[in-house]
């Protein structure tokens, strides 16, 4: 079952319409309350992932759902400038607003960092928000010529778990998956990006 595609905008229209889905598709699903209710959490927090940018930016939203397992997904072309991204990660780095922190901030520093090349007066921030967020990615190119980016959490959690003890921000890393609502009730989250267009995906399993 797929849903019908909600557009969630950063200024926040759409986010209800968007969390009545979830809790149609928890219905549908027949999940009990408690699972729903981290269903629409789930869902929650993939649409404050463009809440940081400009108000008019917009994603597309839908479910997929096959007896209890469900996939979150958030579409959107995120047309990254030089103030834009260093704004986002200037947030990031400075750490003094909620929504650069916790994996959902990590996937926006990725975001910020990928849709937009190197530029002298950005490349320094960027290099340091991609730091252990480059665990768990992988970089090809697209039929079109685009360049293309993926990201699982799955693989950032092996990446951080494997990885030497050493690893700069390793602990601290490990510290936030441990307190992030969205790493401890999400199975996975990926991202794919092909030029501007995003794409993350939330998948949970209620079975």
């Amino acid at each position: 079952m797929k849903t019908e595609i909600i557009s969630v905008y950063a200024g926040g229209d759409g986010r209800e319409q968007a969390l009545e889905v979830a809790e149609k598709t928890a219905a549908f699903c027949g999940l009990d309350n408690k699972s729903a209710l981290r269903l629409r959490l789930l869902a929650e927090e993939l649409i404050e992932l463009i809440r940081p940018f400009s108000d008019d930016l917009h994603g597309d939203l839908w479910l997929e759902a096959e007896d209890k397992d469900v996939e979150i997904h958030l579409k959107a072309e995120i047309p990254m400038d030089l103030q834009t991204r260093s704004e986002l990660l200037s947030v990031s780095s400075s750490g003094k607003n909620a929504a650069a922190k916790g994996i959902m901030g990590k996937i926006r520093e990725l975001i910020a960092s990928v849709t937009l090349p190197d530029d002298p007066e950005t490349k320094a921030m960027a290099d340091q928000a991609m730091g252990l967020i480059a665990l768990g990615s992988q970089v090809g190119s697209h039929y079109g010529g685009a360049e293309t980016y993926s990201w699982s959490m799955s693989g950032y959690v092996t990446g951080i778990n494997n990885g030497s003890s050493e690893l700069d921000g390793k602990q601290e890393a490990k510290d936030e998956l441990e307190r992030s609502i969205v790493a401890n009730l999400a199975d996975d989250i990926k991202v794919n990006i092909v030029g501007s267009d995003v794409e993350v995906t939330i998948l949970k399993s209620f079975s």
